[in-house]
């Protein structure tokens, strides 16, 4: 497999250029079969707010995911619900994934298709069974005070870019001083997608055909991921009976506003997303 890697890494220039978000894609054929090269974009110290918060709550970085990754993928290939992209091979610096046939969706909430609740909601359940004693990246896992951790990010972040005399600013510090003095407790720590949404999947038609955007899964409180999934997800009662194959779906209420207000406050670099839509998630604590 190395063979596959160093040839991908010599002739990147070359090969068929796919997106760019938080890595650039690359399509190529070697020895007759088609695959993707993905290359992180977001190292070292340039980072989005988004990936610089999953750096600062859950250690981190597409270096140290990439040189493990094995340890995701061998958690996810077997999932009998949603297929993910077979995974090559990977260094530091690239991951190779085989070519997966399908089309893609750009918005976060998932369509109806066939089913797709429900087998969304197997999906999930059968990645939640496993319980996780820390945080962390898969295998790693040296995230041993999940929420204290999350509080600290906020408030560094609240203090850098959140700390104007503007509406906005201020409200967004009243509620995290609420927020601090509620007790936050997750009913289980599992194998998450932190940023879950419906484009990080390929489609038949409006069908889930399979998970490819694999960057994201770290061990997390499952109460994050099922938050989102709540709002992206319109027949919540099929996605409900699909991840009650596994197990019970947790009480979500007590800690969505924490993993709303944490996601929320990524975008100060666009105020007006946290005021006309983050907004109505904790309006009330004002």
């Amino acid at each position: 497999m190395q063979d596959i890697l160093t040839y991908a890494k010599d002739n990147i220039t070359s090969f068929e250029q796919g997106g760019v978000s938080s890595n650039e894609i690359r399509i190529f054929t070697y020895k007759g079969k088609k695959y993707i090269l993905k290359t992180p974009l977001m190292a070292g110290d340039k980072l989005s707010p988004f990936w610089l918060m999953m750096r600062n709550i859950f250690y981190f970085t597409f270096e140290k995911q990439n040189s493990d990754f094995e340890n995701v993928y061998k958690a996810l290939k077997d999932n009998p619900h949603i297929p993910v992209s077979p995974f090559v091979i990977a260094d530091e610096e690239a991951m190779i994934f085989e070519f997966v046939k399908g089309s893609s969706w750009d918005k976060d909430e998932f369509p109806k298709g066939k089913e797709n609740a429900y087998r969304l909601g197997q999906y999930v359940g059968y990645n939640h069974q496993i319980l996780h004693k820390n945080c962390g990246i898969l295998g790693t896992e040296d995230v041993k005070d999940f929420f204290s951790i999350a509080l600290l990010h906020m408030e560094e972040c609240i203090n850098a870019h959140w700390n104007s005399e503007e509406m906005i600013d201020k409200k967004v510090r009243a509620f995290f001083r609420k927020l601090k003095e509620r007790h936050f407790k997750s009913s289980k720590y599992s194998l998450i997608m932190v940023d879950m949404c419906a484009d990080q999947f390929l489609y038949d038609g409006e069908n889930i055909a399979a998970c490819v955007d694999l960057d994201a899964y770290v061990i997390g409180p499952v109460e994050w991921e099922l938050s989102f999934l709540h709002k992206q997800v319109e027949d919540w009662e099929s996605f409900t009976a699909g991840y009650e194959t596994y197990q019970r779906m947790p009480a979500l209420n007590e800690l969505s506003d924490f993993f709303f207000f944490i996601m929320a406050l990524n975008s100060y670099g666009n105020k007006v997303e946290i005021d006309d839509y983050w907004s109505v998630f904790f309006t009330e604590s004002f």
